[in-house]
Order: C-alpha cells, then structure tokens, then sequence
C-alpha cells in the first residue's frame, strides 16, 4: 500500500513539471512572437535636417495671352486660313486669314468716289478765288473806280455850274451898259441852267451809286464769297471723308491677315454659332465679337492653387517654390509665390466645405513644352531643421486626438505618446516621446484587429488638419 502511494505521488510532480515546462515554452512563444516585427513594416528614428514644405495642387495658368478678334466690327466674314491649333507661333506669325472680297469693292468704289471729291475740291476752289476777285473788285478795282469817276462827274459838274453862274453875273452888268447883247447873256444862262440839270442828275447818280448800288454790290460779293467758302469748306471734308474711308477699307483688309504679337501656343475659341458648340475652322462667317484664336504666353506661366485656412498664415509672398508637373512627371520648376488671396472663398459646387484662399505662384522661364491647364504640384520651402530627430509620417497614428507610434521594445509592442514638430510629406519631426535609434511599426497593430495593412500617409496629414502640430 505505501509503495503505491509513493508511486503517484512521483508521478503527480513529474507531470507538475512538465505542465510548468510546457506553459514555460508558450510564453516564450509568444513574447518571441510579439518582440519580432517584419523589417520591412518597421522604421527606425534617426537624426537628420528636415526640409518644411506645404504641397499644393493647381493647374498651370498663361501669365498673360491675347485673344484674336477680326477687325470688322459689325460685319461678318468667312474664314479663308487657320493655323492648326497647337502650333507654337513666334511674334509676326500669320494666325488668321479672312475674306476680303466685299471689302475688296467697296475699296474700288471708295477710290472712285475720292477722285471724284477731288474733282470737286478744285472746282470748289477756283469758284471761291473767283469770288475773292470780286469783292477786292468792289473794295480796289472796277467797283471802287466806278465810285471815284461819279465822284469826279460830279464834281465837274459843280465846278461847270459854278463857272456859268459866275459868268452870268459877271455878264449882268455888262448888259447894262451896252457891252454885250441879251442874246450873249441869254446862252449864258441857258448853259447855267443846262450846267445846274447834270449837276442834279450827276450828283443823284452818284448818291445812288455809292449809297445804295456800291454797298449792295459789295454785300452780294460778300454773301457769295461766303457761299463759295461754305463750298470749298464742303468740298474739302467730303474729300477728307472719301481719304478717310479709303484708309479705312485698306487698314481692314491689312488687318483680316492676322499675324501674332507675340509668341506662344494657338488655342482656338468656340464658335458661338454652331449647335452644339465646337471650335471655330476654315468656312465659318464671324463677326468681331467673337475670339478667333488665343494665344497663351506660355514662356511665362504661373500656378493657381489654393491654401487652407490652418496653412494661410504660413506663406507669404517671395518664397520660393518647387513645382512638379503630372504631363513630365521627371521635370522639376522653380519660382516664387507671387500672391495669397486676401479673402477665402468657398467652392461654388461644394459651399459646405472648407474655405480655401486663392494662391499665385509665378515660375521661372523654362524651354519645357508647357500647356496650359495642366495639372501642377507645389511644394513651397517654409523653413528648414537641422539634427532633429525624424520618424515617417505613416508612422504615426491619432488614437482619440493623442498622437502615438507602435514602438519595438523587448517585451513587446508598446504605445508611446509623442510630441510632434514641424513636418514634411514624408518626415515629421520628433520632439519628445522618443530617441535616437528607436524602432516603430509603420502598422497599426494595437489598433483595429482588421487592420492589417500599413496605413497610407494621409492618415497623419489628416490629423494634423485638425490638430496643429507645427508650432505658432
């Protein structure tokens, strides 16, 4: 009986033991499982300088362009020439051609109608010098001489009267005393009394004449100078108007050849006329209303883009800009912000989201095949950091607005809180929570069991949109 009892009783604590190794080897097990991580999910924090840039998306823009209208305001045309759109054009390059047949005739009737207006020009101008002559006539010629022989006629005449009238009285008492005869004193007075009759008649002609006919003479040569003036003057602006008009029609069709002012890339404009709208081509009738072609000054581009209302305080124009493009995804622009809109705006299609302020940034000139409209990067250079410590962004994690990183020690994977600086799109920098030569797991684990995967970079970035990590 005792030999049975000191037989279980060595085999109850071997099998304690074997029990103890057992749970011994499991829990080895699982802190060796726990403490490895694949290094490929892993990073290690290192010391380094950290580049601060904000990234922005927007489209490439002209800084300039010109928009190509046909000259003849009012009137439709037909489009004999278009240059393909696409081409890149230099300064003086023919861009459009249109029809200049009607205008070709109205040229030719102008001509016309200019060698006529000359014609009458002439005439005008011999009728006024005629006139001229006839009131300086009236003033020094014919006219005032007729004036001074009345004059002189009259005068005459007086002095005739006035000689019989002495004579007659000298002759009176000479009849008296015998020396003469009555007939001698009777053709005396009979030439006094003739001489007295064409002094009324010569000194009435002259009256009428420098009174009334001289002075009327001279106000119808004035009115007629006058008139032949008005003429001339006449003659003169219609002529003006047929110069005029011709300089027009040949300035019109000078300027349906349209040639570019500058160099740049073609872009046609919609035909507002066709339904549904296209682009205008060779045949269409325009008007000058309607843009023909632009050209974009694309040696001189810009971007617009936008910035959110958490990153408006951080730029300023002047700071330097690195630009990438998805068309030439190995081409790398510099330039420099040119403008930060004053005003947020919100998107007409999208009101309730956030508001965004309108960011310019000007490039640099470039011999790349730039468009515009195409979709461009911009990485702006807030700031630099040097000997920091640095930890990817996909490293980091919000867990209840905390920001924690897995980190890798020998018991394990443990949760560590950290405080976090100035960031990059791939690094962020480290301001507590870690050391140099610290290793995380760029997965999730202590998180949801689902998620398995590495979680993508804009985890953090989104994050950050709602809790500042850069410091104010």
């Amino acid at each position: 009986m005792q030999f049975l009892l000191d037989l279980f009783g060595r085999r109850t604590t071997r099998g304690a033991v074997i029990a103890a190794a057992v749970v011994v080897l499991v829990a080895v097990a699982v802190l060796w499982r726990g403490t490895t991580a694949d290094e490929a999910l892993t990073a290690t924090v290192k010391r380094g300088d950290l580049a601060v840039r904000l990234t922005a998306t927007g489209v490439l823009k002209p800084t300039q362009s010109i928009t190509y209208r046909s000259p003849l305001a009012g009137r439709e045309t037909e489009i004999t020439f278009l240059v393909t759109e696409g081409t890149r054009v230099n300064d003086g390059d023919l861009l459009v051609r249109l029809d200049t047949t009607d205008l070709q005739r109205e040229l030719e009737r102008s001509r016309q109608e200019l060698r006529q207006a000359q014609v009458d020009l002439q005439v005008a101008e011999i009728d006024r010098q005629e006139g001229q002559a006839a009131v300086e006539s009236l003033a020094a010629g014919e006219g005032a001489l007729g004036v001074e022989e009345a004059r002189t006629r009259l005068q005459l005449a007086e002095k005739k009267a006035a000689g019989l009238r002495e004579e007659q009285q000298t002759l009176q008492p000479l009849l008296e005393k015998g020396f003469i005869t009555r007939e001698e004193l009777r053709k005396t007075a009979d030439a006094l009394e003739q001489a007295e009759e064409d002094l009324v008649l010569a000194r009435r002609r002259a009256e009428i004449l420098i009174e009334q006919t001289h002075p009327r003479d001279r106000q119808r040569a004035d009115l007629q100078l006058a008139q032949k003036d008005a003429q001339l003057e006449n003659a003169r602006t219609r002529l003006q108007e047929a110069q005029a008009r011709v300089a027009l029609l040949q300035e019109q069709i000078e300027g349906c050849s349209l040639y570019a002012r500058r160099p740049g890339m073609v872009v046609y404009e919609e035909y507002l006329g066709a339904n549904p709208r296209r682009k205008i081509r060779t045949g269409d009738r325009v008007t000058g209303s309607l843009g023909l072609v632009t050209i974009p000054e694309v040696n001189s581009m810009l971007v617009e883009a936008s910035l959110s209302e958490a990153d408006v305080h951080r730029v300023q124009p002047g700071q330097g800009a690195t630009v990438r493009l998805e068309a030439f995804p190995d081409l790398s622009l510099t330039g420099k912000v040119a403008r930060v809109g004053t005003l947020a705006r919100s998107s007409a299609d999208r009101p309730f989201e956030e508001k965004r302020f309108d960011l310019v940034v000007e490039l640099d000139r470039s011999d790349a095949e730039l468009r515009p409209e195409m979709t461009a990067r911009v990485d702006i250079l807030l700031g630099e950091r040097a000997n920091v410590l640095l930890l990817p962004v996909n490293a980091v994690f919000d867990r209840q607005g905390q920001f924690v990183v897995n980190l890798i020690g020998p018991l394990g994977i443990e949760a560590r809180p950290v405080e976090l600086g100035q960031s990059s799109d791939t690094f962020v920098e480290v301001v507590s929570g870690l050391k140099d030569g610290d290793r995380v797991s760029l997965t999730d684990v202590g998180g949801s069991p689902s998620s398995s995967a590495p979680p993508p970079t804009g985890n953090f970035n989104r994050a950050r949109s709602q809790s500042s990590l850069d410091p104010r």
